[in-house]
């Protein structure tokens, strides 16, 4: 049976907070599932990255390729810190 529309008329303000506990809560549920499943496979805690990944893993900080070209970051010298 279809619900009346009235009920479905409802302030903005309510959906948002409707939205992040919505949100809040999958993410709760994922990280209880995860968390269950780490003490029967602990070898999936620690997953090696990608060679693509590991490769932008270290653009993060420091630009480490020799063919890159956008200098690194300049981190202070040992005298300069």
């Amino acid at each position: 049976m279809a619900r009346p529309i009235r009920e479905l008329n409802v302030p903005l303000t309510q959906l948002q907070q409707d939205m992040r506990r919505l949100v809040a809560r999958q993410r709760a549920t994922t990280s209880a599932e995860r968390l269950q499943l780490l003490p029967t496979h602990p070898e999936t805690a620690m997953v090696a990255a990608s060679a693509g990944e590991q490769a932008e893993q270290r653009h993060w900080l420091y630009d480490a390729d020799p063919d890159a070209t956008t200098p690194a970051f300049p981190y202070p010298t040992a005298q300069e810190a």
